[in-house]
């Protein structure tokens, strides 16, 4: 496995351990999971499957992490970031707590140190209506007329008070 050390997991390693771990409680051999993976278009083999889980393959592209996780029916998320709350290496330097990554990575808040307005204004509108109404379970909630000018409201507050942080941050 690539050299880690102790204290803190490093994203390919989880990578890879995540993928040797849920293809196991899948009961996929390597070779099936390389078959599902050609099945959707990325050009795997048994051997590229057990380098990655061993830790002989150094890099995972983001086109072959999300072709794990179809392929694996898994978040990309719960692939890339441990499940339980060890402590993650988000870049050579630093380390943050897995929690702390999963809700990075989720959109739902920035890591601690980086520029909130910055990073406030890259937010989708779609996750900006969740942030206020609440993030729907499984499919979107059908609302009433009045549910639904209640929650445009609420976001139309919520939008200039952004809008007044954000001008008093430039």
């Amino acid at each position: 496995m690539e050299h880690e050390d102790e204290s803190s997991a490093a994203p390919v390693a989880t990578v890879a351990r995540r993928v040797r771990e849920v293809r196991k409680r899948r009961d996929l051999t390597a070779d099936q999971l390389a078959e599902r993976l050609r099945g959707i278009g990325l050009p795997w083999e048994r051997g590229t499957v057990i380098k990655l889980e061993s830790g002989y393959r150094q890099n995972v592209g983001v086109a072959e992490l999300l072709a794990l996780a179809v392929a694996l029916d898994v978040s990309p998320l719960h692939l890339l970031v441990p499940v339980d709350n060890r402590p993650y290496r988000v870049t050579p330097d630093r380390t943050e707590d897995s929690n702390t990554v999963r809700a990075w990575v989720r959109g739902e808040h920035a890591l601690p140190g980086m520029d909130t307005h910055a990073y406030e204004t890259e937010v989708a509108v779609q996750d900006m209506q969740w942030r206020i109404s609440g993030r729907p379970r499984g499919h979107l909630v059908e609302r009433g007329e009045a549910e639904e000018r209640e929650a445009h409201e609420a976001m139309a507050r919520q939008l200039e008070t952004m809008a007044q942080t954000l001008r008093r941050g430039f």
